[in-house]
């Protein structure tokens, strides 16, 4: 099984152009959205950068390693 990485993202409320972006990335890249600014993808190189530009950007970002401790499967 492939890892898979959940970014967290939050930016100021004036950066809508950058958070525009930053979506628009992440649906390219294929990650699904969990929540409004959390998003999961098995891309690690991908949401690396998204965060740094995030960072860059004035915002904040965290980047977890998703790790299933219980489930039905």
């Amino acid at each position: 099984m492939n890892s898979q990485y959940l970014l967290a993202f939050d930016l100021p409320r004036e950066l809508d152009a950058e958070r525009k972006r930053i979506n628009r990335e992440l649906r390219a890249i294929n990650a699904d959205m969990v929540q409004h600014s959390f998003w999961k993808s098995g891309n690690l190189r991908e949401l690396m950068s998204l965060a740094v530009f995030i960072k860059n950007s004035g915002g904040s970002a965290r980047i977890l390693e998703e790790k299933l401790i219980f489930g039905n499967e």
